[in-house]
């Protein structure tokens, strides 16, 4: 139902917004500038954090609202739950899958010699500019069954992302502040755990309340992770992450249908 989909995607934004003016403020006064250790006393690690606990709540909440409804089917196949919706749901898939694939290959060329993380920044940068082209062709399955091809692109981003969880900490291990890289190791985290809810709609174990939260909450971080200092690259692989995932809540909420239709 679509009356129910576009205010799932209204409201993730402005809790994104919400929440990364928190962390933009959290980031100019709760760190030192000189040594950048945490500042004893700062409120505002424990607001931002209040908030993240807040807008999970808030998601939930909607997405049980908008899937788990009386007197609805709700999708229970990969044909189901991704079906266009409009004619520009596949302009909306290319624009993802573009912009994805845009920083992949940004973050390939311009990470600098001086990052000791360069050639596995490099790498995730190859698998994000392969999984930018993978990404249409992956929701393009009209099949009543999903292929071969489309159940390894719907894992391909799950192994991108817990790959790059691994690229984040060995870059972060040697800082001391972990509220000054929470956010990114917490935003990639709950990436792989939301491809992987997506993904069960190909692998025959659709959870469509699960899928829906765990997309638009991952998708908040990633827009909440433009507060933090990143390379451009990183920051326009995270958008487009965050925009992939949105799209297929609001997919999967749209294609819920009253059995009356």
């Amino acid at each position: 139902m679509r009356n129910s989909a576009y205010p799932l995607c209204i409201t993730t934004l402005v809790l994104a917004a919400f929440g990364g003016f928190f962390r933009w403020l959290q980031n100019q006064v709760s760190f030192d500038p000189d040594t950048g250790l945490a500042i004893v006393g700062s409120m505002w690690p424990y607001v931002t954090a209040v908030w993240f606990v807040v807008t999970a709540v808030i998601l939930l909440v909607q997405s049980r609202r908008a899937i788990n409804r009386d007197r609805v089917r709700r999708p229970e196949t990969f044909e189901q739950a991704f079906h266009p919706v409009g004619g520009y749901t596949g302009v909306l898939v290319l624009i993802c899958g573009l912009l994805m694939a845009a920083g992949g290959a940004l973050l390939f060329f311009t990470v600098p010699f001086s990052d000791r993380q360069r050639p596995l920044l490099q790498a995730v940068g190859v698998m994000a500019l392969v999984y930018g082209f993978l990404f249409p062709f992956q929701l393009a399955d009209k099949g009543e069954r999903p292929r071969t091809g489309t159940v390894i692109f719907s894992a391909f981003p799950i192994l991108l992302f817990a790959f790059w969880i691994v690229v984040s900490y060995k870059s972060n291990i040697v800082n001391p502040t972990i509220t000054a890289y929470a956010v990114e190791i917490i935003t990639l985290c709950a990436l792989t755990v939301a491809f992987y809810q997506v993904a069960g709609f190909a692998f025959d174990r659709p959870r469509p309340i699960r899928a829906t939260f765990w997309a638009l909450f991952a998708a908040t971080f990633c827009f909440v992770s433009i507060a933090d200092k990143h390379y451009f690259a990183v920051h326009l692989i995270l958008i487009a992450a965050g925009l992939m995932l949105m799209l297929q809540a609001w997919l999967i909420a749209s294609n819920v249908k009253s059995i009356d239709e």
